[in-house]
């Protein structure tokens, strides 16, 4: 009882701190431990009140209006909402929320090619993590479960062939990986958890579902016991030696088939378990301190930039960047007007204008701007291509990386590649080659190689090719080009430091690299590139250009050009 009153003391004395502005000795991390082991103790009546009472003035610290009929005790442990953001207090997160939903999006759309590859574990493991937490939030346990040790999984892993899913569509998986992102975003106002601790919770919330046989949907274990028991019987009764082999050999199969159900869940689960880190490495795009990320900015209302702006809702015109866009309000509801077209104004807006998107965003009667580059995930891609197609062509030791992905895309056929097929000699065929040929036919035997080769790893066939060839270094050096290329989801963030983008106009663009000095030049939907005195190059949508100091790749899409040069 003395323990208890000492504790509670502890409390009182704790919240007070937290009224005045100050933090409580041992950091918020203890407070809030201290509260949780309060609100689970059976206090006894005198203790009970004056725990409820300061706790009451603790929660008043979020929300200094009247407040609803206070929760029954132990079912209220979250801490105090607040805006999980360098937006706290200013009104603004609802549209800071929102602005990062749209950049998260994109991100998003740029690494669902990957997802959708393959037996898409990712996607269904999130669909099942989904189900499964919809449902535990409605038991009591849950906002006291913090481990979450007292999850019992209901729902198994969706089957890849389940009709209602229809996993292959990208709209199907960008709106599940949306969902999973915000509702771990939201996981601290239902806990009692600090954000940095989401992950955590998250990675033991699957570690439970994957430990639960019944994910798996596999068939049931075959019941070995009443089968021996039967056998046992049958032998008691003087069954006949006809009688007792087929029981023999029933005990037998079920006993094989016990054996393969127990390989194939030990398979399963260590598939799932793969697709669970991927899963994890996903909520990086969160803002911290829950992810790596960050808080979009949103100025202050008022404030009219080059590229956003953040306004009160009235009729007139507003600049931003190149454009003018207009507000009016007709007929009770509001419109945006752009290049002479207008368009209902509602919470979420997204319109293209030429080479940028405007975003209109809308949180009552206050209005965010901003003015985007659309930078489709297919540029990147293609960047992405042309680095390691420039590697492919480097012409040392013979074209030996483009001669090593010829052996390994034989191997993948079945075929034993020799010096005879694979040789030197080739490279003389590949120097006589117009750079633009050359692109092409790499180009060709590279997208037909990984196509082949799905998600294996190329290292052994490659180390088997290298020794055939004498090129193991080379070998070595391929596989691992291949594995980073297949590994990482090309994107700006990813090729970040090393590429650039720029948009072409009706006037030519000028590219300075070092002594030289290229033109872009967009003509009817062709775009050349080329240095004076010389023929120009077009540019379709993929573009080797050699330089003095090494390669300059060109990747196109629309008015868009990005590059980068490799040395």
């Amino acid at each position: 009882m003395d323990h208890l009153s000492d504790l509670v003391d502890l409390y009182e004395y704790k919240v007070e701190d937290l009224l005045q502005g100050k933090t409580p000795k041992g950091g918020k991390t203890a407070f809030l431990r201290l509260r949780r082991l309060l609100a689970e103790t059976r206090l006894p009546g005198p203790l009970a009140r004056r725990f409820r009472a300061a706790d009451k003035r603790y929660r008043s610290l979020a929300t200094p209006k009247p407040q609803a009929p206070e929760e029954p005790l132990g079912l209220d442990l979250a801490p105090p909402a607040r805006d999980p953001s360098p937006l706290e207090g200013t009104g603004l997160y609802p549209l800071a929320r929102k602005v990062w939903r749209l950049q998260t999006a994109r991100e998003i759309r740029r690494r669902l090619k990957d997802l959708l590859r393959g037996h898409r574990e990712e996607l269904r493991l999130i669909h099942a993590f989904l189900q499964n937490l919809l449902r535990y939030k409605e038991e009591k346990a849950f906002k006291r479960d913090l481990n979450p040790a007292r999850f019992q999984p209901q729902y198994p892993i969706p089957k890849l062939s389940d009709a209602l899913l229809d996993l292959e569509d990208p709209k199907v998986g960008e709106a599940l990986l949306l969902e999973f992102l915000e509702t771990a975003l939201d996981l601290p106002a239902l806990l009692p958890i600090l954000p940095e601790e989401t992950p955590t919770y998250i990675r033991r919330f699957l570690h439970r579902l994957l430990e639960w046989e019944g994910a798996y949907n596999l068939l049931p274990k075959p019941d070995l016991l009443t089968l021996r028991q039967a056998l046992e019987e049958a032998r008691r009764m003087g069954a006949t030696p006809a009688e007792m082999a087929r029981l023999e050999e029933r005990v037998k199969e079920a006993i094989r088939e016990a054996k393969r159900r127990d390989l194939l869940l030990e398979e399963e689960k260590q598939r799932f378990l793969r697709a669970m880190g991927r899963v994890l490495d996903l909520l990086r795009l969160l803002p911290a301190p829950q992810g790596e990320g960050t808080w979009p900015e949103v100025p202050p209302p008022g404030t009219l930039g080059e590229r956003m702006a953040t306004l009160p809702l009235a009729p007139g015109r507003v600049p931003l960047g190149p454009l003018v866009l207009t507000l009016a309000q007709v007929g009770g509801e509001w419109h945006l007007g752009l290049e002479g077209e207008d368009h209902p104004l509602e919470e979420t807006l997204v319109l293209p204008a030429g080479d940028f998107e405007v975003w209109a965003l809308r949180q009552g009667d206050l209005l965010h701007l901003r003015l985007e580059e659309r930078s489709s995930p297919r540029l990147f891609e293609l960047l992405a291509q042309g680095r390691l197609l420039a590697f492919l062509l480097s012409p040392g030791e013979d074209y030996a990386h483009l001669r090593l992905l010829r052996a390994l895309y034989s191997k993948l056929k079945g075929e034993n590649p020799t010096l005879e097929t694979h040789g030197p000699h080739q490279a003389a065929r590949f120097r006589a080659a117009p750079l633009e040929n050359l692109l092409a036919f790499a180009r060709q035997g590279l997208e037909a190689t990984l196509a082949r080769l799905g998600p294996q790893d190329p290292t052994p066939l490659l180390e088997e090719a290298g020794k055939t060839l004498g090129l193991q270094a080379q070998a070595q050096a391929l596989a691992q080009a291949l594995k980073a290329y297949l590994a990482r989801p090309p994107s700006w963030e990813t090729l970040v430091g090393e590429a650039a983008v720029l948009s072409l106009g009706p006037e030519p663009v000028s590219l300075t690299l070092g002594p030289i000095v290229l033109s872009l030049r967009l003509k009817e939907d062709t775009v050349y590139v080329g240095q004076a005195g010389e023929a120009p190059r077009r540019l379709k949508d993929l573009l080797l250009y050699p330089l003095p100091q090494g390669t300059l790749v060109l990747a196109r899409e629309g008015r868009q050009v990005a590059y980068l040069t490799l040395p």
